[in-house]
């Protein structure tokens, strides 16, 4: 234990997920906010990131059973119980909300956490009865299934587990032959995902295939009975039929659009969300009205935080703790952006990677950039969810306002240094770009 982080009263702030990728500065948001030790909890020891913090709790942060019991047993060895319990990824809602429970701590409400985007299903039929504009779906347990839904949606129509984040298992149908291979691949991804943390909702579900034309996500603070929008996102999509993010870029285009901000409002009163951030997206198009897909009851991943923080100098990190911790006094209001942040993925070509460069020239716009992929990894072809990336790239003009900036520029740079870095097997690092 960090001595010169204990503020003497036996109080520690709990966070989950702080420790993973493109979500590191919610630690640096804890360690402004809270005058003592900052905890997280990890399933190992050997997390990298763990060491960041003034301790590391031992147990799954997926299941609300193994975190209580080990924040218990953390207590009886240490005598020092949470001040907050602040989740930051959809994985440890639940788990926060139980240790929350327990020691009395402001959180969401359970039907809230569990209205949100890790039961879409319980999701939908919230925002459905609101009046708020979203696709209709229904469960589906077969291919028999899936054929009925596809006579009732119509084609195409998407196929999706009713829990996770990161575009995993989300697949679009375009023709009835695929049902019972689009199924089996749900099926598959969930089996993937409950070896590595606790799912407890595995249910799939098909629902009508929104064909607005943009994405965006909206970062909405909420506290108590009072809700505000700090930022919306523009979302680049990966090919069809896969939903893969591959970018993301603030302020957007679409940032003054006033009834795509209150959609975002309402799908959160709609879930009965009254403390932290709300990651909500939405599909729209000029002159239409704008579609709910998901509303998370967290902030926002995919390093869209640290833009926002860039471009209107406001945490959306700071703001989500205080909230928990019931520090909120009054709420932000983001002032004129400062200039354009975007975050693109970097994706090798197809194949296997020989080496990693450093490159020989790096676009000025280019604020930092990190590779996960090692030498012996393999690329895929396609870019179907998160795992499918071999690193990113954080892009800054300053002083420059959307429309100035090209919309896919970031993307772009993402393609130019990934041609740079990546040396693929029987070719040179040239060979990125044709991929």
């Amino acid at each position: 234990m960090n001595a010169s982080r204990n503020n003497g009263n036996g109080r520690y702030l709990l966070v989950f997920g702080a420790a993973t990728t493109l979500r590191e500065r919610a630690a640096v948001a804890a360690l402004r906010v809270f005058d003592g030790p900052v905890v997280t909890v990890s399933p190992t020891r050997n997390a990298p990131a763990s060491k960041f913090f003034d301790h590391t709790i031992i147990g799954d942060f997926s299941d609300p059973v193994s975190v209580l019991r080990a924040t218990r047993e953390f207590e009886r060895e240490t005598g020092m119980t949470p001040a907050g319990a602040v989740p930051f990824f959809d994985p440890s809602l639940l788990a926060g909300r139980a240790v929350a429970d327990h020691y009395g701590l402001p959180c969401l409400p359970r039907d809230a956490v569990e209205d949100s985007s890790i039961n879409k299903n319980r999701m939908k039929d919230r925002l459905l009865a609101a009046g708020v504009a979203t696709p209709r779906y229904t469960l589906v347990r077969d291919a028999a299934d899936v054929r009925k839904a596809i006579g009732e949606f119509g084609l195409p129509c998407v196929i999706k587990p009713s829990a996770f984040g990161g575009s995993l298992g989300v697949r679009l149908i375009t023709g009835e032959h695929e049902a019972a291979g689009a199924h089996a691949y749900v099926r598959r991804i969930i089996e993937e995902a409950s070896r590595v943390f606790t799912v407890p909702n595995r249910s799939v579900q098909v629902e009508e295939f929104c064909a607005l034309s943009e994405e965006v996500s909206v970062e909405v603070l909420n506290h108590h009975d009072r809700r505000a929008v700090l930022a919306v996102t523009d979302k680049t999509l990966g090919p069809r039929p896969y939903f893969a993010e591959t970018g993301h870029r603030v302020p957007s285009v679409f940032s003054g659009r006033r009834d795509v901000r209150e959609l975002a409002v309402r799908a959160c009163a709609a879930i009965g969300l009254d403390h932290g951030m709300a990651h909500v997206e939405l599909r729209l198009e000029d002159g239409k009205q704008p579609q709910v897909i998901e509303v998370g009851a967290r902030t926002a991943g995919d390093g869209i935080p640290d833009l926002v923080e860039r471009v209107y100098g406001v945490s959306p990190y700071e703001l989500h703790i205080r909230s928990y911790l019931e520090r909120l006094g009054e709420f932000p209001e983001p002032g004129a952006p400062s200039g354009t942040a975007a975050l693109a993925v970097l994706k090798a070509p197809p194949g296997r990677i020989a080496g990693i460069l450093a490159p020989d020239r790096v676009d000025p716009a280019v604020r930092h950039y990190a590779v996960f992929a090692a030498p012996g990894a393999e690329s895929g072809a396609t870019q179907a969810d998160f795992r499918d990336r071999e690193g990113y790239v954080e892009c800054f003009w300053p002083d420059a306002p959307p429309e100035s900036v090209p919309p896919l520029a970031h993307l772009g740079i993402a393609e130019d240094l990934a041609a740079r870095i990546f040396r693929m097997a029987g070719g040179g690092a040239g060979d990125a770009r044709s991929g």
